[in-house]
């Protein structure tokens, strides 16, 4: 009988235990996005604006992942602005024609670099669907 209740002791933990990756529910018909570095680089003072909203993400080393920031909408790519080394690097959309407003949930969009070093051709975004 104690082995029954340390089990259901360990089970009420790990199933009450915090994750990064732990999707609240309750979105109340926004979308949540979440910025990962995948670059060798350091990002500061990132910048997002989906059209439906803007977010601040802060600084994000090599291969770190924010927490998520919600949006009124967002569509597959979005303006990002960032600084890498000082230097001010930018995604810059001409317009979102054509383009399909994200379902409601949660999404990542994972900020690379590339070999340029044009303001506007440094920087690469995937996006993943949480």
């Amino acid at each position: 009988m104690k082995n029954l209740y340390l089990c259901f002791s360990i089970c009420i933990m790990i199933f009450s235990c915090d994750s990064e990756n732990v999707i609240s529910p309750d979105l109340n018909g926004k979308t949540a996005i979440r910025i990962q570095n995948v670059s060798p680089f350091k990002f500061e003072n990132i910048v997002v604006n989906t059209q439906g909203g803007e977010n601040m993400y802060g600084a994000l080393t090599s291969i770190q992942t924010s927490e998520y920031k919600l949006f009124d909408f967002a569509y597959r790519y979005a303006f990002v602005e960032l600084y890498i080394d000082g230097k001010v690097a930018t995604i810059q959309p001409i317009d979102f024609f054509g383009e399909t407003k994200l379902d409601t949930g949660y999404y990542t969009y994972q900020i690379g670099t590339t070999n340029s070093t044009n303001q506007h051709g440094r920087l690469s975004l995937t996006l993943v669907e949480d």
